[in-house]
């Protein structure tokens, strides 16, 4: 019997994939599987491999919507879904993060920038939480009062109108901000970028930088169809126009380089960057960030004198104060107008012309018999004198 029945299992061995499918229909049969989240997985894989193959996403998702026997927004939804459930706990953390100190406030900026057209499918509640974490984030920023801002940039983009937000957000502090971008800057992350003080756009010499034209998701008549066209036109304008304020080309060649590859732009070395105007300098390199004291109380008194100017006490603590400080001397200037100050030297002068040099008078040491006696024996005097007068 048990020789037939290992007989009967090798002759009925199924293949690895018989063995899911098998698998996987006795789960969905028990409902200890989401049928739609399973398509929307297979969608997004089919669509992973067209884009690797080199088809472009909205085509793949439309190849994907007649395989699948869905709508087309249906496929978007099911693949930005499946994206989603990779970045969900990046995206719900807080991105921008914000740390001040006494002399310079540093912003980190790292994963996507505001919410991604992605969110528009997704739980509304989640969708406005994040959102009022982004904007109270953005308020932040804009209600900083420290004279050095430097952000660090660690992203791949975002929305472009979030990045605006930002963007003006750090332009309206009147700080002197240095921006510094790290390993894959692309897209609206450049635009905070934009951000900085004159010379002051900062790159890693291990980063790369990327800009292209906007692009977004639509779907509707031709009507619709052409106010969105209309719409990312004006949008790739204005974001050229941030470009081109500090790089010296003009809107048209910023324009030219962000349609490069059918709109999807070319990745720029550091070098690249720099020739192209859309950053100054590599990072470490004629740094102009003001020096960090080395002492704590130098520290502490630089806050001090922040907060007293914050007060509208103007107080400069690297001049010495002539009535605090017993130990200032006032320079006199024998060249100064003023007869006063003049009659004072003079006075001086003369007055150190009469004192005489400090003479010292050789003394002789006591001798043995004058040398002041201990405690006891002067109390033994003490009673011998008391006892003589009585």
């Amino acid at each position: 019997m048990l020789s037939t029945n290992r007989q009967r299992s090798k002759g009925c061995v199924l293949s690895p994939s018989r063995r899911y499918e098998r698998l996987i229909g006795i789960l969905l049969s028990h409902n200890l599987l989401d049928k739609s989240r399973c398509k929307s997985v297979a969608i997004h894989s089919y669509v992973s491999r067209l884009c690797g193959e080199g088809f472009r996403r909205c085509s793949a998702m439309e190849q994907a919507s007649y395989l699948f026997s869905c709508s087309y927004s249906k496929a978007v939804k099911a693949v930005y879904e499946v994206d989603n459930q990779t970045k969900t706990k990046n995206l719900m953390n807080p991105q921008i993060k914000i740390k001040n100190e006494v002399d310079v406030t540093t912003i980190d900026i790292e994963g996507t920038i505001g919410l991604s057209e992605a969110w528009q499918f997704d739980n509304p509640e989640s969708r406005v939480a994040t959102y009022e974490r982004f904007k109270e984030h953005v308020s932040q920023i804009a209600d900083i009062r420290n004279s050095h801002i430097v952000v660090n940039i660690r992203s791949t983009g975002g929305d472009v109108n979030d990045a605006m937000l930002i963007y003006e957000a750090l332009r309206s502090t009147g700080a002197h901000v240095t921006t510094r971008c790290f390993g894959y800057t692309a897209s609206a992350a450049t635009i905070v970028a934009q951000a900085a003080s004159p010379g002051c756009r900062e790159i890693a010499p291990t980063a790369l930088y990327l800009v292209h034209n906007s692009l977004c998701s639509a779907e509707g008549n031709a009507d619709e169809l052409q106010a969105e066209v209309e719409m990312l036109r004006q949008t790739d304008r204005r974001i050229a126009e941030v470009y081109a304020q500090q790089s010296g080309r003009s809107v048209e060649e910023i324009l030219e380089l962000m349609a490069e590859n059918g709109g999807r732009g070319r990745w720029l070395s550091p070098e690249e960057a720099i020739a192209e105007g859309l950053v100054d300098r590599l990072t470490g390199e004629d740094d102009d960030k003001p020096k960090e004291e080395s002492s704590v109380v130098a520290r502490a008194r630089k806050g001090v004198v922040a907060l007293l100017r914050a007060i509208g006490v103007d107080y400069d603590a690297d001049r010495p104060n002539e009535a605090d400080d017993i130990n200032y001397i006032p320079r006199i200037d024998a060249t100064a107008s003023n007869s006063g100050h003049v009659a004072s030297a003079i006075t001086l002068d003369e007055g150190q012309k009469g004192v005489e040099k400090t003479h010292l008078k050789t003394v002789q040491d006591p001798s043995p018999l004058e040398q002041v006696c201990d405690t006891r024996s002067r109390a033994y005097e003490r009673d011998v004198q008391q006892i003589k007068m009585r």
